[in-house]
């Protein structure tokens, strides 16, 4: 009898612990979740200026050059990022590549040295100065829950303005030249 009761309590036992298994520890939180949307909104910040839109440069609204996506790990979000046609200074092509994934944002150089657009506006190209700044702001409907990151360059930051707004800086000794790219790891 006794031994009985030892083995049933040791069963019931075993039987709470393996519940508890590791099955909920696998859950990974990554800072984004694919299908999420994403806003982006691009501003230039020439040495000694105020931060100006995209947009404003061409006297649009602020808003008129916005994009909108949405995060697929299969595709890239913004393909070809500040690409417009009937801009005052032409059509534009696009200058970089954005691609998201839950843990990243890679960006990739796709305008051309030749691009016409890019030839017209002064000092796109070449070693970003100090004091001059290319910004993208990207919102998020959601909390994204970024808490940190990592960049393949160290002219690159990532900036958490919010809970849902975050804004990858790219500053001082960049070199905006095709083909140029980096990545930013998320935290």
């Amino acid at each position: 009898m006794k031994f009985s009761k030892i083995f049933l309590f040791t069963f019931f036992c075993s039987l709470l612990f393996s519940s508890c298994s590791d099955d909920d520890d696998n859950t990974v939180i990554t800072p984004l979740s694919e299908g999420v949307s994403i806003i982006l909104r691009n501003t230039l910040q020439n040495p000694g200026e105020q931060e100006d839109t995209y947009a404003s440069i061409f006297g649009q609204p602020d808003d008129a050059y916005d994009e909108f996506a949405t995060l697929s790990n299969s595709i890239t979000e913004f393909a070809t990022a500040l690409a417009q046609n009937g801009t005052p200074a032409g059509d534009v092509n696009g200058l970089y590549s954005i691609d998201f994934t839950e843990n990243s944002i890679e960006y990739s150089l796709i305008a051309e040295a030749n691009d016409p657009f890019w030839l017209n506006v002064a000092d796109v190209f070449g070693v970003i100065p100090t004091g001059k700044f290319d910004r993208y702001y990207f919102t998020f409907p959601e909390p994204h829950n970024i808490s940190g990151f990592t960049s393949s360059d160290s002219s690159v930051n990532l900036r958490i303005d919010s809970e849902t707004v975050i804004v990858v800086e790219i500053g001082e000794g960049f070199d905006v030249s095709p083909g140029a790219s980096f990545i930013i790891n998320l935290n």
